[in-house]
């Protein structure tokens, strides 16, 4: 038994037994009338999904508002025909036209205005029925009402009919659908209650050919021939009887119609059919489910999804046979044939669609496309019941096939479909041989230029990542370059593609608003629309423009910009439109989702949000465009639930902004599930991404995640967010300096590196971390010995070739704990310990050092002193005596070598603690001064260098913060509370190995009065927080309450061990900082964290969020800390000084040794800490 016929009396089987539950009943929401009024053109009347049979009314006009053959202005019908197309921009079809009749009528059309001059009547459409799989309408003129239904391949009427002596059936050949014209037809009667015959007509389709055969459910009293076109079946009825037929179509063969309703319809239950059409139409809708509030919406949803499956329709027998592009009828070929390719609409989203929700079709689908491309030479344009069309401009058949290839999709010879996608792309016709001789397309060559030259670039972009999928990397290469023709056409002068001559002249004159009609640069668009073709080539897009920056204001004034379209003859498919922006025609469908590509996510969830629910409606005229098989409605389905693929044969789906607060998709992996929480109208923006539970940074998924099942969780806000790095690499290439350029190798980093990123396994984390740890190795660390062969380390910060005695005890912290393995690493730090020790003596006020006497420096001097040669930069800040104590001690714990701690260490020591005591200021302001010739406030000292006056408390005053500004209240907190720390450390290192206890009992001494102090002066009530640390106080009751991002800070005390991480004090200081009540505290689209004024408002340093990260006890906000970090590099791998809070990409320092070792020591502190799994819980 014939498949086809299985799955039929299955149906019918299922559909007698029980009808859906309501929760599954999804036919419901469908409402047909949707895209009636307008410009929507679809198709009204029963069928099946993705069947070769549209059976529905016909109305009398043949305009272009009538394509689909029914409109909900005009209540006429001239029949109901079996073949309709939805949603076109062109009229064809409407193939074997019915109509049940009443007395004598005139075989003809008709015209409205005189009732006789045709067989048409008006519908009542006040009781008309339109629902999946079922048409119901009443003919005023005949009093008879119209049932349908359908299968694949056979439309099922039931007429009921009043009493009549002379009713009949009317067949009506010649009536095509606009302008098609019949150029032969047949009918016959076979028996007494079966009639054959074809139709052969020439329209949009050259050629198009379709058999018949109509059986009804009781023997006619006579057949008659009306002239050539028309047969009239005759009928003597008794009140509201009913009369049932079934007509059944081949693209082959009466013999082929005959089968195809042996097969599918060989019973006359119309009402099982039609449960078993609403059966069949609700599981393909039950792919997808959705959870909504929204009633609206919903009904929109799935009045979508299932216009999207009214094509591809199938076009072959039961038993396989179809009549192919070259005219030939090609027996069964293994596969089901389909057609109605409308690809330049559909191979944007309705075709991606497809490979989601119907992937077992999608070989059939292929393979189709393939046999038209050997058949007819290149793959389908626009493919009409075995007829290439050739409507619309590029090769749109190119990125349909390539998206298989991408995807992965079986049931096809992938070489063989590489070979057309080739064939087709080097085929010269439709203005591509001039495109292959000139490089592009001449506008004084060949209409519509610009247009059909961008769709074949990126059609060549597709071709090129079948071609990478394939392993085909010299094909992957030619079309990559190919694919940038398009860049020829941009005009720097104007922002636009514009069209550009054979002698590479520009249009003249240009005006980017204009239209004309099919007879210009571009196709039903302008340059407004087109100037963003270029889905697959979105970077070369924004070289064009020269920055990222100016592409998103050009960007940015597509939707502001006039909505006048200019010319006498407009195009009328550029509708829909907010600014310039044409949602109603499909060369602008994808161009919302270039604020994602572009970084800037929150526009495309604004604007997505608002095509949705601004531009689609539940009413008939509730689409912006025509329908164009199923691909406005699939823009929506895809939009709706938060995605849409941008690129070409991408093979991944970028982020908007979802609709609905769930939906459940049927894929071959089980479920692939959508939530949306915390989501309304408000709440559009995408905070944060969850992928089966794991934390997700990208700004897509790839389509063999949605296949796989699983979830996908965006956490929604009405603030916008960036939650993924928009300039990430599409390779995570080593950015380490050639291993003969690095400057220092150490076996044991370097044994380390291999050791973490071998447990860790997001390929980002590990590329970060093998750059970021060694940097200050590789890049910072010059390592010599002195003539007494003691090591002698000089270690820059950075990108300044200065030694900041912070910094670079900062720098080579993390290595210490890798001392013991490595002799040579050993050396290094104790070089460095030597040298900063032997700096302090130079200048104990310094905070950045030349390497040698060289003069090199920030300033000439400062009043009353001349600076030493030595000192690159001295502003005294306190934390430059605390980090050469506190690396110091850790190698000494560490490493137990006493070696470093000589006479010059003691000397360093006198010099820290003489300076530190002067700086309490009990003795008055002391010597010190600084002033600098500046426009930056903070970059020097108020009054003639000493800075506000402190009250002597006990504190010591610090001049600078560890960011070099100019604190405001001297006394600076975290580093007061670090200085008592480093003090107790250099006292236990001078009592224990160099015995000088007095000096040791002066450091002790020196810490606990300054704790003393802190504790007295350094809290303070806040009226939220309770009690906190103040940042800086000076003694008088002045507090300065903040914090910066430079280390020592005050969230960053008990990564320092200044504070426990449990004091009360320190909980509610650290609450404080990391919110707004801290006036540095910043949160923007692309972060939030901690500044400071050394660089600026809205400027986060990434330090500030690893400061969090060190010191919390959370693994959700650690791991929130690591996203954080990962998606705020700019795609460099590395980390930078500070970046902004809007916008990652402007950023400070692109080389900052300190913070990019900083981070690799946070990374091997938690895989030390045993949290591996958290970190590999990124995805």
């Amino acid at each position: 038994m014939n498949l086809s016929r299985i799955f039929l009396i299955a149906a019918l089987g299922l559909a007698s037994c029980a009808q859906p539950a309501a929760d599954d009943n999804l036919t419901r929401y469908v409402d047909p009338r949707i895209g009636t009024g307008g410009h929507g053109h679809v198709f009204v009347g029963a069928n099946v999904p993705f069947g070769l049979v549209q059976l529905g009314p016909t109305s009398i006009p043949q305009e272009w508002d009538w394509t689909s053959g029914y409109h909900e202005s005009d209540s006429t019908v001239i029949g109901f025909s079996h073949t309709h197309l939805s949603g076109t921009g062109i009229g064809d079809l409407f193939d074997v036209t019915v109509m049940p009749v009443v007395g004598k009528v005139t075989c003809a059309r008709g015209t409205e205005e005189d009732p006789a001059s045709g067989l048409w009547s008006y519908a009542d459409r006040t009781k008309e029925v339109v629902r999946p799989g079922y048409y119901s309408v009443p003919l005023v003129r005949y009093g008879i009402t119209a049932e349908m239904t359908a299968t694949s391949r056979v439309g099922f009427h039931r007429y009921t009919f009043p009493a009549a002596d002379d009713a009949a059936v009317i067949f009506d050949l010649e009536n095509g659908g606009c302008w098609d014209k019949a150029t032969e037809t047949h009918i016959e009667p076979s028996g007494d209650s079966r009639l054959v015959g074809w139709r052969y007509s020439t329209g949009w389709a050259k050629d198009q050919r379709v058999w018949f055969v109509a059986e009804f459910s009781r023997p006619f009293t006579s057949f008659e021939q009306v002239g050539e076109h028309y047969a009239r079946v005759n009928f003597a009825t008794t009140e509201g009887e009913q009369l049932m037929l079934k007509v059944a179509l081949s693209p082959v063969s009466i013999e082929g119609a005959e089968a195809n309703l042996a097969a599918e319809l060989p019973g006359w239950d119309f009402d099982a059919t039609a449960a078993a059409a609403d059966a069949a139409w609700n599981a393909q809708l039950a792919k997808v489910k959705v959870t909504t509030q929204d009633e609206v919406a919903r009904r929109i949803f799935y009045t979508g999804l299932y216009h999207t499956m009214v094509a591809p329709s199938e076009f072959c027998d039961v038993n396989g046979d179809y009549r192919g592009a070259d005219g030939a009828v090609h027996r069964n070929p293994g596969h089901t044939t389909y057609t109605t390719f409308s690809l330049w609409d559909t191979y944007r989203a309705a075709m991606p669609l497809m490979t989601i929700l119907h992937p077992d079709r999608m070989p059939d689908i292929v393979n189709t496309m393939l046999a038209i491309a050997d058949e007819q030479g290149r793959l389908p344009v626009w493919h009409l019941w075995g007829n290439e069309t050739d409507c619309m401009v590029g090769n749109p058949g190119i990125p349909v096939v390539a998206d298989a290839i991408v995807k992965g999709i079986g049931g096809f010879d992938r070489e063989r479909a590489f070979e057309a996608i080739r064939r087709t792309a080097m085929n010269p016709d439709r203005g591509n041989g001039l495109r292959m001789k000139y490089g592009y397309i001449p506008c004084d060559l060949f209409n519509e230029a610009v247009a059909y030259d961008m769709e074949y670039a990126l059609a060549d972009g597709a071709a090129a990542r079948a071609a990478e999928a394939l392993g085909r990397g010299e094909d992957a290469r030619y079309f990559t370059e190919r694919s940038h023709s398009y860049r020829n056409y941009f005009d720097p002068s104007t922002g636009f593609m514009r069209g550009r001559d054979s002698r590479r002249g520009w249009r003249t004159p240009f005006n980017p608003f204009a239209s004309t009609h099919r007879a210009d640069d571009y196709c039903e668009g302008n340059a407004w629309q087109y100037t963003w073709l270029a889905p697959h080539d979105v970077a070369g897009l924004e070289s064009c423009f020269g920055s990222r920056a100016r592409m998103l204001g050009k960007l940015d004034s597509l939707f502001t910009v006039s909505s006048v379209i200019e010319g006498a003859e407009t195009s009328p498919d550029i509708s829909g439109l907010i600014g310039q922006y044409a949602h109603g025609n499909e060369p602008s469908h994808h161009i919302l989702y270039l604020y994602t590509m572009l970084g800037q996510p929150w526009k495309t969830a604004e604007k997505v949000r608002e095509v949705l629910t601004t531009l689609y409606h539940d009413q008939p005229d509730g689409l912006s465009g025509n329908e164009d098989v199923g691909q406005m409605s699939a823009w929506y389905i895809l939009s709706s639930l938060g995605m849409y693929e941008v690129e070409p044969a991408g093979g991944r789906y970028w982020f908007g902004s979802p609709l609905f607060d769930r939906a459940e998709i049927a894929v071959p992996g089980g479920t692939f599930t959508i939530v949306a929480e915390n989501n309304s109208s408000e709440n559009k923006y995408i905070r944060r991404v969850w992928l089966n539970g794991r934390p997700y940074t990208k700004p897509w998924i790839g389509h063999e995640e949605v296949m796989a099942g699983g979830e996908l969780r965006f956490e929604m806000d009405d603030e916008p967010h960036v939650w993924y790095c928009p300039e990430e690499p599409e390779q995570y290439a080593d950015q380490r300096p050639a291993a003969e350029e690095r400057l220092f190798r150490s076996e044991a980093v370097e044994q380390e590196i291999a050791r973490v990123c071998g447990l860790l396994t997001n390929e980002r984390l590990r590329w970060m971390f093998a750059n970021c740890f060694p940097n200050t190795l590789d890049t910072t660390v010059h390592y010599r010995e002195d003539e007494e062969g003691n090591p002698d380390t000089y270690v820059y910060t950075g990108d300044i070739p200065a030694m900041w005695l912070r910094d670079s005890g900062a720098q080579v912290w993390p290595y210490v704990q890798l001392c013991g393995n490595d002799p040579t690493l050993r050396k290094m730090i104790a070089g460095v310990i030597r040298r900063q020790f032997r700096l302090i003596n130079i200048d104990p006020y310094a905070n950045a050092f030349n390497d040698g006497p060289t003069g090199a420096g920030e300033d000439v001097g400062y009043p009353g002193h001349v600076q030493d040669p030595w000192v690159f930069e001295r502003k005294w800040e306190i934390d430059s005596h605390c980090y050469p104590i506190r690396l110091a001690h850790h190698y000494w714990k560490t490493t137990g070598d006493e070696s470093v701690f000589d006479a010059e260490w003691v000397e360093a020591m006198r010099n820290i603690l003489a300076t530190l005591r002067d700086q309490q200021m009990k003795e008055g302001p002391g010597d010190y001064t600084f002033l600098r010739v500046t426009d930056r406030q903070l970059d020097t000292r108020c009054h003639v260098g000493r800075g506000n006056p402190v009250k002597p408390v006990g504190l010591i005053s610090s001049a600078f913060r560890p960011s070099d500004d100019a604190t405001t209240f001297g006394f600076l907190v975290p580093s007061n509370l670090m200085a008592v720390s480093s003090l107790r450390k250099a006292a236990e290192i001078l009592s224990t190995v160099n015995g000088e206890q007095e000096l040791a009992a002066g450091c002790t001494a020196l810490a606990d009065e300054v704790a003393a102090a802190l504790q007295q002066y350094a809290v303070v009530e806040h009226p939220v927080y309770g009690k906190i640390y103040a940042f800086e106080v000076d003694g008088f009751g002045s507090v300065q309450l903040m914090d910066d991002a430079n280390v020592p800070s005050l969230l960053a005390m008990p990564y320092l061990g200044d504070v426990e991480r449990t004091d009360p004090v320190y909980e509610n200081t650290r609450r404080f900082v990391w919110s707004t009540d801290n006036p540095y505290f910043w949160r923007g689209e692309a972060g939030e964290g901690i500044g400071g004024p050394h660089i600026g408002v809205e400027m986060i340093w990434p330090m500030s969020i690893m400061m969090r990260a060190f010191t919390s006890t959370d693994d959700a906000e650690i791991r929130d800390c690591i996203i954080a970090l990962m998606t705020t590099d700019a795609g460099t791998g590395f980390m930078h000084e500070s970046f902004s809070r809007h916008d990652a990409a402007d950023f400070t320092r692109a080389w900052f040794a300190w913070q990019n070792t900083l981070f690799g020591e946070l990374i091997l502190k938690l895989v030390n800490d045993g949290k591996v799994d958290l970190l590999n819980s990124i995805d």
